[in-house]
């Protein structure tokens, strides 16, 4: 009939709106990780994704997606860049060669964290650097690809969160990392034996993932300087029984 109004299709019982959060891995593997530090990587980021989806689990309104960026002589995807839902997401084994290129990962990274490539409906991302050593780039590089990540608000809003390797014999640089850190308060979460570094990355991932899920923002949030979202105080980690003497 002339006129008639098309009746509106219902929208099923139960169906939840559900909001984007990216999650970005930012992986050295230069020639300095090679061995027991990137085999530990590997399965410490293998064993933490499933404990990543049954922490999100119980925000059904939440649609994690991730992606990684693994960086050497250079800065490439890892997988990416099209971000993949976490429940299918799989980890590649890592392989190490060359220097430390952490500027250009962290380039790579504000490349995605755009308003244009960035959902509308979205949650702070979270991003996790994980690093051994000092960047080869030239310090005015890493500085430039740091203020450009801060210029971004997606980069300003995300949880970005650092874990520094270091062993007897060489040490990452503190100050570098602590300009990629969002929580101050958090600083650079620091790896020195295996144990530790399993369990600061199942840490960060997991608190990291549902403080963005649940949006919670402190007083001041959001300006510069200062996380939009609330993470609980770290572990303190004391050696066990068989790891006091496990060191890279």
């Amino acid at each position: 009939m002339a006129g008639a109004v098309t009746p509106a299709i219902p929208v099923p019982e139960g169906t939840v709106a559900r909001k984007s959060l990216q999650f970005f891995w930012l992986t050295d593997c230069s020639g300095s990780m090679s061995g027991k530090k990137i085999a530990t990587l590997n399965q410490a980021i293998r064993e933490a994704l499933p404990e990543i989806r049954n922490a999100v689990g119980g925000h059904p309104e939440v649609q994690v997606s991730m992606r990684a960026i693994c960086f050497a002589d250079d800065a490439k995807w890892h997988v990416g860049p099209k971000a993949v839902p976490i429940e299918q997401f799989v980890w590649p084994e890592l392989a190490v060669a060359g220097g430390t290129a952490t500027s250009q990962a962290i380039r790579l990274l504000t490349g995605e964290l755009n308003a244009e490539q960035m959902p509308r409906r979205g949650l702070p991302p979270v991003c996790i650097l994980i690093s051994d050593g000092y960047c080869t780039d030239p310090a005015s590089e890493y500085d430039a690809a740091i203020a450009e990540l801060l210029k971004q608000p997606w980069g300003l809003k995300a949880v970005r969160l650092a874990i520094g390797i270091s062993d007897g014999d060489s040490s990452y640089d503190e100050e570098q990392l602590l300009k990629f850190v969002s929580h101050p308060e958090i600083g650079v979460l620091h790896a020195d034996t295996p144990q530790k570094l399993v369990q600061y990355i199942r840490w960060a991932s997991v608190n990291a993932s549902v403080g963005a899920s649940l949006g919670k923002s402190k007083v001041g949030g959001g300006e510069a300087g200062g996380a939009n979202v609330e993470l609980p105080a770290p572990p303190s980690i004391e050696p066990t029984l068989g790891t006091a003497t496990d060191v890279w």
